[in-house]
């Protein structure tokens, strides 16, 4: 059989179906435009005829193979979109998700206007979050990272230099540990999933990162930490913003408020679910 770039990324689109993806076809076509190393979907279909040689048809297959087996596609192309631009990720490092753009926007919203801040990313990851805000807001500010990771610091210093956001820093240690001064904002993407949770999908467990994901037995440890040791690092007017995971809120608040946060506010993201909580020292 002759496969065509169309005939192909429907049939590739079926086979991930019948093995339970999510989004089959946004699947299918990221794979081949990272097989065929195109510069974009659309380029899938501006040549949908085109006849495929036998080792690009092998090479597809095989990549689909592995989406089949469960591995992200972030982690099968090495790539991932946020907030606008691509990241490098690799196995071992939390993939980034739309969800936490609200993060980034909530932050932008409360810097913008302001100079010479001090800005930290707890749990950097991929430093997709504060490489986001450098990209945003240039060289008024000082940028920091964090992780307790050194695969993950690997991954986001590799970013930093493709982004070329040089006044941004990464630095090991758990939480703000490695900060030795005082802050003006901080942000974060903590673990927040309770260990053991059932509803958590089987390949985000099989594959990503057991430190990036589980919060303690609530799931809501490891962010008490990091409220506590926030309004101990941040200046007075000091600025928190935290991710949360569904059903989280109420609790989170009131621990803004009992280390004694002011002006708690819950954001929801583009689901309508309570997704950040934010508040400000003082």
């Amino acid at each position: 059989m002759e496969w065509t770039v169309g005939t192909l990324v429907k049939r590739a689109s079926e086979i991930l179906r019948s093995y339970g993806s999510k989004s089959p076809r946004l699947d299918a076509e990221l794979l081949l435009v990272h097989a065929l190393k195109l510069r974009g979907r659309a380029e899938i279909y501006a040549d949908f005829n085109r006849p495929l040689s036998e080792e690009e048809v092998e090479t597809y297959k095989k990549l689909v193979a592995r989406r089949a087996k469960g591995e992200p596609v972030a982690y099968i192309t090495g790539k991932k979109e946020f907030y606008g631009t691509e990241f490098h990720v690799e196995k071992g490092v939390f993939i980034p998700r739309p969800e936490t753009e609200l993060l980034v926007e909530i932050a932008l919203e409360k810097i913008r206007g302001k100079r010479n801040l001090k800005i930290v990313d707890v749990g950097t990851g991929s430093g997709c979050i504060i490489l986001s805000l450098c990209k945003a807001l240039g060289t008024e500010h000082q940028f920091f990272g964090t992780d307790v990771s050194e695969r993950a610091l690997k991954v986001a210093e590799v970013n930093r230099r493709r982004l070329n956001c040089r006044n941004v820093e990464f630095l090991k240690g758990d939480l703000l540990s490695p900060i030795p001064f005082p802050v003006d904002v901080v942000v974060s993407n903590p673990p927040y999933v309770p260990i053991g949770d059932e509803k958590l999908e089987k390949e985000v467990l099989k594959f990503e990162p057991a430190v990036a994901l589980f919060g303690g037995e609530r799931g809501t440890e490891v962010i008490e930490r990091l409220i506590e040791e926030a309004f101990e690092k941040l200046k007075e007017g000091g600025f928190l913003a935290v991710e949360i995971g569904i059903g989280q809120s109420e609790e989170v608040r009131k621990l803004f408020e009992t280390y004694g946060f002011g002006e708690v506010k819950t954001y929801k993201d583009l689901s309508g679910i309570e997704r950040v909580v934010a508040g400000v020292k003082g």
